[in-house]
């Protein structure tokens, strides 16, 4: 199962985002941001490979984020937020202690207030850009 081609998604104040697909191959996607340009571009990546076998193959899946401005002097900077998941095929861990983590992730990030309107709260984010832990 795939996601659709056209994904559209929320911004911190819940606005939408539109990322069409670009490319596939046999290990993912990528969109392009409809709201940049080819020379400051935003995009959306998701992959997906494995590694080890038997009971020590790892299933990964990256969500990948980026944005490119160009700065004062035109030289192209980016920006890129990454979303990881390693996951042992073994059934020691289950899909529902998966999402309990990511649900951890989403609820640190956002503050505790991530709805249909965006991040009600960015005191996290900011702490983690200023380099807190």
């Amino acid at each position: 199962m795939s996601f659709t081609d056209t994904l559209t998604l929320d911004d911190a104040t819940g606005d939408d985002t539109v990322y069409v697909k670009q490319t596939s191959d046999t290990t993912g996607t990528r969109r392009f941001n409809t709201a940049t340009t080819n020379a400051e571009p935003g995009s959306l990546v998701i992959k997906h490979t494995s590694s080890g076998a038997g009971v020590n193959a790892v299933d990964r899946h990256l969500v990948q984020f980026s944005l490119t401005k160009l700065d004062a002097n035109d030289i192209p900077r980016n920006a890129i937020v990454n979303f990881t998941m390693a996951v042992p095929r073994a059934t020691a861990i289950t899909s529902a202690e998966v999402i309990d983590l990511v649900s951890n992730l989403i609820d640190l990030i956002s503050d505790g207030s991530f709805s249909a309107a965006g991040i009600g709260g960015t005191v996290a984010l900011t702490q983690l850009l200023r380099g807190e832990s």
